[in-house]
């Protein structure tokens, strides 16, 4: 005996709730890719305006006048270089360019060669990331500028 034929009407009803299980596996495959080309962006991006950031500071320090008789900066200077990396601009500013972003964060190492500043080196340690699933902590970047400017202790 043959089995008895199904009817459109009834392949249809048995195929009823298939689209909405190929849409929750299709989705959720779909959502992490998509979440995880944004994290990989967003660190990415922030990465990149800490570099930027980082070489501002640097750029900043050989050019500004040097006002200490010894190799360890003048806290103004610091103070200066800092504010550079921090808000863009040497005097200060309200909100930091990279958010949580501190000035403990930022290291300046000068490079001596007899008594005289040679080079600055501006750099991040301890910096923690934060994205929406991930949480990474970053001891770069760094940047190095031979001092140009004016050395004048006072």
């Amino acid at each position: 005996m043959m089995p008895p034929q199904r009817t459109r009407r009834d392949a249809r009803q048995s195929e009823r709730g298939s689209s909405l299980v190929e849409f929750a596996l299709a989705f959720s495959m779909l959502f992490t890719i998509f979440a995880g080309a944004y994290e990989f962006g967003y660190a990415f991006f922030m990465y990149n305006q800490l570099e930027t950031a980082v070489r501002d500071g640097a750029r900043y320090s050989s050019f500004r006048t040097y006002d200490s008789a010894s190799c360890t900066p003048s806290a103004g200077f610091q103070t200066a270089v800092k504010n550079t990396v921090l808000y863009g601009n040497p005097d200060g500013g309200a909100k930091p360019v990279i958010p949580g972003l501190t000035a403990a964060n930022i290291t300046l190492t000068p490079t001596c060669s007899g008594g005289l500043p040679a080079a600055f080196t501006v750099s991040i340690t301890n910096y923690r990331l934060r994205t929406m699933f991930l949480t990474a902590t970053l001891n770069k970047p760094a940047a190095t500028f031979p001092y140009v400017g004016v050395y004048a202790p006072i």
